[in-house]
């Protein structure tokens, strides 16, 4: 099957989608921290509204993402009214509404399942969709969205870094394909040797941000997560947990830790949609770095938090420039994966798991 551009994709084929190993999957005990802790650790709970199961009408486009600052983009065009601003300037009737889900296989699934038009999620799931769908769903790439750190979080004293971390650990993740697994295997490949880089597998335990943050904070049901904004605030001001590391320590410099994916159909079908969503999507990521304040107000309203004002404006203008849509570290991690038994082949170029129009600007 060739790509858009006339290059024959270089990826294996495969069968269905990737999904994650059972013993990676399985949930703690959240006792007596339960989810309702977790979301009350934020504010009392999260306001963000999730889209119901019905069915969707058919000018609707609807964007996955998951919870915490890294998707602050996508609120921002949908508050400002840039996504609908943008479908009309490209003549596209369309409506966009965003759905939020737990982690980087729902938003896979949500795709496959056609109830996901555009997945905001990593570049491991990026990479395993692109080369497990070729011929068939043909999933690709369709921006970047965050740069960000991801901060790693202990709550027992004896761990003071990644290499501290027992056989008996557990590892809150959003899931075993997510970015922040990708990072827990290059620290474990950088500290203990590339055969090792799956040391940790066995420990990770699935779970969304705010259980992550219950969890961690329960001190029993995980001792290790992997945070972002404001999750890292919140935990900044709990007691019984410490920082241990960040993904900056392992990961390639400027490495894009967020993607937006979705399918060939999806995109060869409506281009003028594509276009719109980049440009909304651009121009969010400079209305985030040039008005703080608004942009406070949008996600904090979205995803409340125990924060004063001066706070959560000094939180995005610490974050602003993390937002971008050049992908960056993709081959690089494409090898990476490759040696771990993830992928048979390494795209020749970045560009080739990339749709037009993105795949014709910079990146790596």
């Amino acid at each position: 099957m060739k790509f858009w551009n006339g290059r024959r994709r270089s990826v294996a084929r495969g069968g269905a989608p990737h999904h994650r190993a059972r013993r990676a999957t399985r949930r703690p005990q959240m006792h007596p921290i339960t989810r309702r802790h977790g979301l009350g650790l934020l504010a009392g709970g999260l306001a963000a509204p999730f889209l119901s199961g019905k069915a969707r009408a058919a000018d609707t486009v609807t964007i996955g993402v998951q919870f915490g600052l890294p998707y602050l983009p996508f609120l921002v065009a949908e508050a400002e009214g840039l996504f609908a601003r943008h479908a009309k300037a490209q003549g596209a009737e369309v409506t966009f509404d965003i759905r939020r889900l737990g982690g980087p296989s729902a938003l896979t699934d949500g795709l496959f399942a056609g109830s996901v038009d555009i997945a905001a999620l990593g570049m491991l799931p990026l990479l395993i969709g692109y080369a497990k769908t070729r011929g068939n769903f043909a999933m690709g790439g369709i921006s970047a969205y965050w740069k960000g750190t991801y901060t790693i979080y202990a709550n027992d004293p004896a761990i003071r870094s990644v290499k501290d971390i027992r056989p008996t650990d557990k590892i809150a993740l959003p899931g075993p394909t997510s970015s922040q697994a990708l990072v827990l295997r290059r620290a474990a490949a950088k500290l203990f040797g590339p055969s090792e880089a799956k040391r940790f597998d066995d420990q990770i335990v699935t779970l969304p941000h705010p259980e992550a943050v219950a969890a961690l904070a329960s001190g029993k049901a995980v001792q290790v997560y992997f945070a972002t904004s404001p999750f890292n605030e919140v935990l900044a001001r709990t007691a019984n947990v410490h920082v241990i590391g960040t993904s900056d320590d392992f990961n390639p410099p400027e490495m894009t830790n967020g993607v937006v994916a979705g399918l060939e159909k999806f995109v060869r079908a409506k281009p003028a949609v594509v276009r719109a969503f980049l440009d909304a999507l651009a121009e969010a990521d400079a209305f985030v770095a040039a008005e703080p304040r608004r942009t406070a107000e949008i996600y904090f309203r979205a995803e409340p938090a125990k924060l004063t004002e001066d706070q959560q404006i000094e939180m995005i203008r610490a974050n602003a420039a993390e937002y971008v849509t050049r992908p960056n570290g993709v081959v690089e991690t494409a090898r990476f994966m490759k040696e771990l038994g993830q992928l048979a082949e390494v795209p020749a170029r970045w560009q080739d798991v990339f749709f037009p129009p993105i795949n014709q600007g910079a990146g790596s």
